[in-house]
């Protein structure tokens, strides 16, 4: 069985990492009072906008989002794996993790073996081509399209028929069963027997940014009605498939700067695009948009283009797409959708139609606009004054998810335009209503959210303020959604006293139960303008307010019950206690 990596290790490694220092290696960072600013390196900026906290040792940036400690950041930006981010720093600190890093019952230690292992399959795979015996594979690559320069450069091989073909023809004896197994490349069934993944496939490896092999996608040779035709390898502890776009390895290691990404669907396509000269192609493996995948698009172009058939599933994709963009799309960002005509994808296209003409077709791709309006448009009547209401319902939502002010704005004088109001204030009024709202539970707004973002801000920045927290037995009544995360937030810091910002950000990063991540993060950037020696003091006054304003609430609630019906006895005696109270505080 795998063990984990003790947290003990992690909080270790970046405590004694200097983040700025690590960052500014790779990108040159500037002081700024507190922090160190540059152009963030996970998208494309001019005005710096990332931020990064020696103190605090994580970044964040204002304009995409992006945020972590170290390991997070040798993740995101060197593409390595988790494992891989562990093993860097703890190199760079002399710090032995050959004791419990994915250990075996027999303590074998399986560092760089399963890329070693992983490699040793892929040329196995390759070297099938060249064999006459399958040379059907060959053929079908050749009648496909493929030139031998493409199935060199992207490794392509053959998996044959056979159950055991790994255990056959690869020399297994420096290999732990049990990593083959975390490999991907074998299945269990009864009795512990195993048996080959892939069979009868094309193969095509996938590879790291570090140009390491973590994985396969196969295609079937001749489609059958029992088998998918195209399979993946499994999630492994070097390989997720909701982080990974196949060729994107190839763009980043060719080009340095890369005007546009063009999504498309399988590898095949990926391959003969780049044949042709189109450059900039990769494939999400089937499986839809990810946010890792919008972040890593986003992290070498401004612009990407979502390539979708052009029948009803094509379009009804790409409007899943849409909706999971929108939260990233700051001015800087474009994203538009070409459409292929119908029974074609990008290889066939191209061969029909030659590179320039497939160039043109990109350049005519719908505009993240115009798909929106067309889209929404065959939905309502829009002669008709229902029409206009309705969608402006269904589109004032979608505008609102979208961070990009001036993006907003154009979205918002298009509207105008369809639905015949020009006058800019009552549009923003519009806006205004149809914004998300804190959820609450709570009848009473005298709680407001000022006094709860200062609590939850300046604890998640000092954790240690809970030891000032004289009693939660009261907030725990509460139902107010930020108040329990308040609660929850005291308590935690309260059982571990000496947690740091960062271990609080990890926390919520790994038990986000309530989506409350964004905001904590938020919060632990926020410069509240607070002096060092006023943090405490500006601390207890608001408890001390939101203790107030709770116990008005509740006097409140005791009162207008008092007005409609008699109070109880112990209502009565509750109700004096409070009056009691809250003019003493009213005095002071």
């Amino acid at each position: 069985m795998i063990n984990r990596i003790p947290q003990a290790l992690i909080d270790e490694l970046i405590s004694r990492t200097n983040i700025v220092h690590i960052i500014n290696q790779r990108i040159p960072l500037k002081k700024q009072g507190s922090n160190f600013i540059a152009c963030c390196p996970f998208h494309v900026e001019k005005t710096p906008s990332f931020t990064v906290n020696l103190k605090k040792k994580f970044y964040y940036c204002f304009s995409c989002g992006s945020h972590g400690n170290i390991i997070n950041f040798l993740m995101h930006h060197d593409q390595l794996t988790f494992i891989e981010s562990i093993q860097q720093l703890s190199i760079l600190h002399g710090i032995s993790i050959k004791h419990f890093l994915y250990k075996t019952k027999n303590n074998n230690y399986h560092g760089d073996i399963i890329y070693t292992f992983m490699r040793d399959i892929c040329n196995y795979y390759q070297n099938n081509l060249k064999h006459k015996k399958y040379s059907y594979a060959y053929k079908y690559l050749k009648n496909r399209g493929l030139t031998d320069s493409s199935i060199i450069d992207f490794k392509i091989g053959f998996a044959p028929m056979g159950w055991n073909n790994i255990l056959t023809n690869i020399n297994l004896s420096s290999y732990n069963h049990k990593l083959i197994h975390q490999s991907g490349m074998w299945i269990k069934y009864h009795q512990n027997k195993k048996y080959d993944r892939f069979r009868n496939r094309i193969m095509f490896p996938m590879h790291n940014k570090l140009g390491k092999i973590i994985a396969f996608g196969g295609r079937l040779i001749q489609n059958n009605n029992t088998e998918p035709k195209y399979l993946n390898s499994p999630d492994t502890y070097i390989f997720k498939k909701n982080q990974y776009l196949y060729g994107f390895y190839e763009i980043c290691t060719k080009y340095k700067n890369i005007p546009y990404i063009l999504l498309v669907e399988g590898y095949i396509d990926v391959i003969i695009l780049t044949q042709f000269g189109v450059n900039y192609a990769v494939a999400s493996l089937g499986t839809s948009i990810t946010i890792n995948h919008i972040q890593l698009i986003y992290s070498v172009t401004n612009q990407m283009i979502c390539c979708y058939d052009g029948d009803s599933a094509g379009k009804k994709a790409a409007w899943r797409t849409l909706n999971i963009i929108l939260p990233y799309l700051h001015d800087h960002r474009e994203i538009c959708f070409m459409f292929l005509p119908v029974k074609e994808d990008p290889d066939t296209l191209i061969r029909k139609i030659g590179k320039d003409n497939f160039l043109k077709q990109i350049s005519k791709a719908q505009s993240l606009s115009n798909f929106i309006f067309d889209t929404l448009l065959h939905k309502v009547k829009i002669q008709t004054l229902e029409g206009r209401v309705k969608l402006s319902h269904l589109i004032l939502p979608m505008i609102n998810k979208i961070p990009g002010q001036i993006l907003k704005l154009c979205l918002l004088q298009q509207l105008s335009n369809k639905i015949g109001i020009l006058d800019e204030n009552k549009l923003n009024q519009l806006l205004i209503q149809h914004s998300p709202t804190l959820t609450s539970n709570v009848q009473n707004n005298d709680i407001t959210y000022n006094i709860k973002h200062i609590l939850i801000g300046l604890l998640i920045q000092n954790p240690k303020l809970a030891k000032l927290v004289p009693t939660i037995k009261g907030l725990k009544e509460c139902k107010d959604n930020i108040i329990i995360e308040f609660v929850k937030l005291v308590k935690l810091c309260k059982s571990y006293p000496y947690l740091t910002t960062e271990q609080l950000i990890h926390y919520y990063h790994q038990h986000d139960e309530n989506n409350c991540f964004t905001n904590i993060i938020r919060l632990a950037h926020w410069n509240h303008m607070i002096t060092d020696d006023m943090i405490t003091v500006t601390f207890i006054d608001t408890l001390t307010k939101l203790y107030d304003l709770i116990l008005e609430h509740r006097q409140n609630i005791l009162i207008s019950r008092d007005r409609t019906s008699t109070l109880k006895i112990e209502e009565r005696q509750e109700l004096w206690l409070l009056n009691q109270t809250l003019s003493k505080h009213t005095l002071t």
